[in-house]
């Protein structure tokens, strides 16, 4: 790849070699208020709230809410009110994160839908905040490469950039790593990805709702907004298999289907399966399921040559042997990788070791938009046709409407409910 796409296997791995332990009490700095602020203010904009103001006590300091943005006034103000910080800093509508770029806060959380985190990003590498970023980084190829351009400004500003891949940060995953870099398990040959689970929130349309309201209240429902299950949630455990591989899928085919969804509600899948090349005669199967009264698993299987590893589980050698794990590296590290991801990040800050996970999550959410896209249209879809080839059919794939249009003070088209493309013919 080129330009400002292009991932090196270093940077790649680096995921894997820059997470040192972070002591509880940072030695010899004086006590540090980190301030930020939070965009979206959903639970998972709430629990990144609680997760970085746990990882700064954590180093002995602490870390103050500055400022509140959330499409809805009214959870912007809950979060500023239960976080000591003056409901005047609390902005609602499509254009509330602008205020908060105006706020002292050194750091951003971006927790909004995924389909504005592009957007996001570009304003807080503009006004000079580190940013903590959810996962996925964006729904589609265009706000993929929109975010990836933000990344590249982000270094050159020597702006930190810290993603929603937690695993990277969690004990039970980077005890593993070096074994498996060493060979534990001899050459990855294929993987087993799933993420499922059963049903998902629906909040009822309210009378005299907007199009805009509606999509923000419902956004995991519609691919636009979310990207669908496999890019929404599944994306840690795909992100994992990326990971402990080594490197990106270079093509993915993929089959989905709409069966028990809510009459109305939304358009994505309720279940997909994909299959990932890497290269080198290396498969993973990924599948996702978002229906009630199901079998339920999550987790990432990854079979080599001498072994298999159950990522965050057990590695297993075929000829018995024990497999000796990384405990040093995870000694004196907190157990919640929620907390310890922001704690990496704060500590990256302190001592100006920037982390730099934005290539990292971008290509991860290219992955799973990969899938998504090839069980929408029943095509074979490559990584290149998201961020190089500007002649292929998914290289300017996007919906009817952009996270910029939710500012422009007219209502949003409304997708069809109920609907889902079915690919091929009959």
């Amino acid at each position: 790849m080129k330009g400002s796409v292009a991932v090196s296997r270093r940077a790649f791995l680096a995921g894997a070699g820059a997470l040192a332990s972070v002591p509880s009490i940072t030695l010899g700095q004086s006590p540090r208020v980190f301030k930020y602020a939070v965009v979206g203010c959903g639970g998972r904009g709430r629990g990144a709230v609680r997760d970085i103001q746990a990882a700064a006590e954590r180093l002995g300091h602490k870390a103050k809410l500055v400022g509140a943005a959330d499409f809805f006034k009214e959870k912007a103000e809950a979060v500023c009110k239960s976080n000591d910080c003056d409901t005047k800093f609390a902005f609602d509508g499509a254009a509330g994160y602008r205020k908060v770029m105006e706020t002292d806060a050194e750091i951003v959380l971006l927790a909004a839908p995924p389909i504005f985190r592009p957007l996001h990003l570009e304003a807080c590498v503009r006004a000079g905040k580190h940013i903590f970023a959810e996962k996925p980084i964006a729904t589609d190829p265009a706000g993929l490469r929109h975010f990836l351009k933000g990344v590249e400004e982000a270094k050159a500003k020597k702006l930190s950039i810290l993603s929603g891949t937690l695993h990277r940060h969690s004990n039970r995953f980077l005890r593993q790593i070096k074994p498996i870099r060493e060979g534990a398990i001899g050459r990855i040959l294929a993987g087993q990805v799933y993420r499922c689970h059963g049903g998902i929130w629906v909040r009822p349309r309210r009378e005299g709702e907007s199009n805009a309201g509606y999509l923000c209240n419902n956004w995991y429902h519609f691919w636009e907004m979310s990207g669908d299950q496999i890019t929404e949630q599944a994306i840690h455990e795909i992100d994992l298999a990326n990971w402990f591989i080594g490197r990106f899928p270079k093509t993915a085919m993929a089959i989905g289907a709409r069966h028990r969804r809510p009459a109305g509600i939304g358009n994505i899948y309720d279940c997909m399966a994909i299959d990932y090349d890497y290269g080198d005669a290396v498969h993973v199967q990924a599948i996702g399921r978002h229906i009630k009264g199901c079998s339920d698993r999550c987790g990432t299987l990854l079979v080599g040559s001498e072994g298999e590893v159950a990522c965050g589980g057990k590695i297993t050698r075929f000829d018995g042997k024990p497999v000796a794990y990384d405990e040093e590296r995870i000694r004196g590290r907190h157990e919640n990788g929620m907390i310890m991801e922001h704690a990496d990040f704060l500590q990256g800050i302190l001592s100006g070791e920037l982390l730099h996970e934005g290539e990292q999550v971008a290509m991860s959410t290219a992955t799973t938009i990969m899938g998504t896209l090839s069980a929408y249209s029943g095509r074979t879809v490559r990584m290149s046709d998201l961020l190089e080839n500007k002649e292929s059919e998914f290289y300017s794939m996007n919906s009817a409407f952009t996270a910029a249009d939710f500012e422009r003070g007219t209502d949003i088209p409304m997708p069809a409910e109920g609907v889902a493309a079915v690919p091929g013919k009959a």
